[in-house]
């Protein structure tokens, strides 16, 4: 089946937000007389923020994880106007190629709206998408796959048809479970041989997302 649409993950995947969210919870937990490995980190990445916040007063008694990430939501939109963002290897000459062989394309992302607004703005590739699911748009974020089914149907167009983009295990299990075809980009976690195995292609940059489209001859190019 033909791929008409690219979903794409956010964090990790578009920007480098992983090593930045860390580096800032690390700091909070630090303040707080705790030391917040990358394993631990690691745990939380791709799923919902209850489940990230619940982790953390669990594993420190006498810490509240919902406060933890209160301050740190402050502290990351601080992060995003001091510039502190950075896009991941690829993302624009990705957008480039999507544009020029008029693939559409989605964001779909478990962490919240004002997050995912604020962060691709802050890059400027906002406006470059198609749609954007939030965690707010479903009932069950990664890795059950509701994020991933409900940009398909905002895409208007079948799960088989569409092509997901991820760097987490999390990610990998959603869209395995949606049964749509992804593609691996490891970023802070390194890939097991069941995310390798889930994944129709595995990549260290965004660059060799454009190698795939190209030998695949998916967009417009392919017909003409």
């Amino acid at each position: 089946m033909q791929t008409k649409c690219i979903i794409f993950d956010m964090d990790g995947l578009m920007i480098d937000s992983e090593k930045l969210s860390f580096s800032i919870i690390k700091t909070i937990l630090r303040e707080q007389g705790h030391n917040l490995s990358r394993d631990l980190y690691a745990k939380t990445i791709g799923v919902c923020r209850e489940g990230s916040e619940e982790l953390l007063s669990r594993t420190f008694p006498g810490l509240d994880g919902k406060w933890v990430y209160e301050v740190y939501f402050l502290r990351y939109f601080k992060a995003l106007n001091e510039g502190k963002l950075e896009t991941k290897p690829g993302l624009f000459s990705l957008l480039q190629e999507l544009d020029k062989r008029g693939i559409r394309r989605a964001v779909a992302s478990s962490n919240d709206q004002p997050i995912v607004e604020a962060s691709l703005k802050n890059i400027g590739v906002y406006d470059r998408m198609d749609a954007y699911i939030y965690a707010e748009m479903v009932e069950r974020v990664k890795p059950f796959p509701d994020l991933f089914l409900k940009a398909a149907e905002i895409l208007g167009v079948k799960p088989k048809e569409c092509l997901v983009l991820e760097d987490s295990q999390a990610g990998v299990e959603a869209a395995v479970a949606a049964n749509i075809p992804v593609i691996l980009i490891p970023d802070m976690i390194a890939p097991t041989d069941p995310m390798l195995k889930a994944a129709v292609k595995k990549y260290d940059t965004l660059y060799g997302v454009i190698e795939y489209i190209k030998a695949h001859h998916i967009g417009t190019e392919a017909t003409n």
